[in-house]
């Protein structure tokens, strides 16, 4: 399963359980988006430190040679 793809249900889920407690009024659809976008934003950031828990970055000087693998930090392509 991507990131994309847990994105996704997460925030389905989010976005059933804040129209349920707007439908109780417990809270109104404008605190609704409110809590969604931070819980958004925090999932966002748990997740980046996931991904990049236990790496490290590579000397230049090995990163230089041309039959060590790299891989873009921006979109996880291995060249």
């Amino acid at each position: 399963m991507t990131s994309d793809s847990v994105w996704q249900v997460v925030r389905y889920l989010l976005i059933a359980a804040g129209s349920f407690a707007t439908g109780k009024g417990w809270v109104t659809s404008d605190q609704v988006t409110g809590i969604i976008g931070a819980i958004g934003t925090l999932f966002t950031v748990a997740w980046g430190l996931y991904v990049k828990a236990n790496t490290r970055a590579v000397p230049s000087v090995t990163a230089a040679r041309p039959d060590v693998p790299t891989v873009s930090a921006a979109t996880g392509a291995v060249k």
